[in-house]
């Protein structure tokens, strides 16, 4: 039970990650392609170690970007922030509900 417990903070504390870097992907286009090449400086390994912080959002909202005018891409961004919340929620919850049967 101790290891998913683990399991389910880690990947909740992931989702909440990717949700943040989304909300900066709502605020501006270039602030999130922005701050995604400062944290990764165009180095392979660096994109594969930062992949389950920001490289889920990264993809959706460059493939959004690209597909959609700026207005249909910020509400389908706004649908993705809240899909990432209502999963964050539910493996916070699997992570309480492992951790108290502890």
């Amino acid at each position: 039970m101790e290891f998913l417990a683990i399991v389910c903070g880690i990947i909740g504390a992931l989702l909440t990650f990717n949700l943040l870097f989304s909300l900066l992907y709502l605020l501006s286009k270039t602030a999130g392609n922005g701050f995604y090449r400062w944290v990764v400086h165009d180095l392979e390994f660096l994109m594969i170690l930062s992949f389950p912080f920001f490289g889920l959002t990264q993809y959706v909202a460059s493939s959004v970007y690209e597909h959609f005018n700026w207005f249909v891409a910020r509400i389908l961004l706004v649908v993705y922030a809240i899909l990432l919340l209502i999963v964050a929620i539910i493996f916070f919850m699997l992570f309480s509900h492992f951790a108290e049967s502890m």
